[in-house]
């Protein structure tokens, strides 16, 4: 009997030597493990190459680009509206019921009808003539100079100038805005393979155990119990696993998006998320913001569009002034410039005031309010900002305390796990105290990784909210 329980307790031990092996180079902590099982094929980026690639190739700022061109005509086509315009027009004209011919035949036909209603006028009544009254051929030009518009002209140029700028700030803006969608896909995405990694150390580490437990359960050392924790703990590592391999499928497709890749390319990132130190602090971040923020010149360039928009209405309630001159050539062939054609010139002065009682004047008042909601606009953006700014900063310092107390519990994991497995050497410890041991140190790995992925993000946050994320 002794001797049966001493080979039992042998193989015990023994059993724990193997799942020491297993689990001693499965929790060794670093980087150093993961970057030897990177891929050395395959596209392979670091994180300066994915956002120089997302910015040559990403079609939102193709869109940007192409709108900036678009404000732009608009512009053109303001400017346009300084120097004359020429119209030139052909028309042909008959009257069929006041050529002589017609008059006889008429007359003869309906001598009811009144015969002085068909006969030509004394001037033109002996043939032929030089140009036939009756039939008409005309060909003019006429060119109009705005001398005085109230100021609409002008403002309309202002206008659709401010819209120019504006565009040029909102590509600048598209910019940092992929920039961050960059940052963010990138570095979850290295978190997601650094939770697989955790995860895969775990599933070979459990599974060896699970092997000697059910060694010892056929040995008759344990119960079935034990053996059916074990399988429990395996389950929910696989499940942690196939998340992992989730989140990295889906990373890797909002990667291949924001370059511009076809869905299914295969896409590896250099997983350098080394901590360093940041160098921001409270109330320099405010300043900061103030000055680099796009956004808030463009809240400035709206209220300064709002202004030209009042202007513009106020010139309605003005009066016009145009000078115009017309030319026209007049013949009764089709070809006007016969010489048998005749020429005719004008020039003229327009005065044009248009009142429409109130409309015209409710219309300045609505441009007004429009003006004023796009001042309260803007101080309520750089508030905003203000707001964003402070909040990332926290999430930031809390993610930058978060390194160092997931560091510390990785190592206290670790001298936990050490103790466990001498404790259970000794028969002082189960192994179900080694088994939790493990899974609180895998458990912490992964909360280091997490804490240390989400510093850079919220760091890029912070930066993009500052008006710096220029990558």
């Amino acid at each position: 009997m002794v001797g049966s329980r001493s080979s039992a307790i042998l193989l015990r031990v023994a059993a724990l030597s193997a799942v020491v092996v297993m689990l001693v180079p499965a929790t060794s902590f670093g980087a150093g493990g993961r970057n030897q099982t990177q891929r050395a094929a395959g596209n392979t980026l670091n994180l300066a190459q994915a956002v120089q690639i997302a910015l040559a190739r990403n079609l939102t700022m193709a869109d940007a680009r192409l709108q900036v061109d678009e404000k732009e005509y608009q512009r053109r086509e303001a400017f346009s509206d300084f120097f004359p315009t020429i119209d030139l027009t052909y028309s042909a004209t008959g009257y069929k019921y006041r050529q002589p011919g017609n008059v006889s035949a008429l007359a003869s036909a309906h001598d009811s009808r009144r015969l002085a209603a068909f006969t030509p006028p004394a001037s033109f009544s002996n043939y032929p003539y030089r140009t036939d009254p009756y039939r008409g051929f005309t060909m003019s030009a006429t060119m109009t100079q705005p001398l005085y518009t109230g100021g609409r002209l002008l403002n309309n140029y202002k206008y659709a100038q401010l819209g120019v700028d504006y565009s040029a700030l909102q590509v600048e803006v598209t910019r940092q805005d992929l920039i961050l969608e960059v940052y963010q896909a990138y570095y979850q995405l290295i978190q997601s393979q650094r939770l697989l990694f955790v995860a895969e150390r775990s599933i070979r580490a459990l599974e060896a155990l699970r092997n000697q437990t059910r060694e010892f359960y056929r040995a008759g050392v344990v119960p079935k119990v034990d053996v059916l924790a074990t399988e429990g703990q395996l389950a929910q590592a696989r499940v942690q696993r196939t998340q992992a391999l989730t989140d990295i499928g889906l990373y890797k497709a909002t990667l291949n998006f924001l370059l511009r890749y076809p869905q299914e390319t295969p896409i590896d990132v250099v997983e350098d998320i080394e901590y360093r130190p940041n160098p921001y602090e409270i109330p320099g971040i405010y300043a900061t913001a103030a000055a680099n923020r796009i956004e808030i010149r463009q809240a400035n360039i709206s209220v300064d569009q709002a202004m030209a928009l009042v202007r513009i209405a106020k010139s309605d309630l003005l009066p016009t002034v145009a000078v115009q001159a017309n030319g026209a050539r007049f013949n009764d062939d089709w070809n006007t410039f016969d010489h048998e054609a005749v020429n005719d010139w004008r020039l003229q002065g327009i005065l044009t005031w248009t009142f429409d009682m109130f409309r015209r004047r409710d219309t300045v008042s609505d441009r007004r309010a429009n003006q004023a909601r796009s001042f309260v606009a803007r101080e309520l953006l750089v508030e905003q900002i203000m707001e964003q700014v402070k909040t990332a900063y926290l999430d930031m310092k809390r993610s930058e305390s978060d390194i160092q107390d997931n560091r510390k519990g990785v190592e206290f994991r670790k001298e936990n796990f050490r103790i466990n497995q001498e404790r259970y050497k000794e028969q002082v410890a189960t192994y179900v105290e080694v088994l939790d041991a493990e899974r609180q140190l895998a458990l912490s790995e992964g909360e280091y990784y997490i804490s240390l992925t989400g510093y850079w993000i919220n760091r890029a946050v912070l930066e993009r909210n500052m008006g710096m994320l220029r990558q």
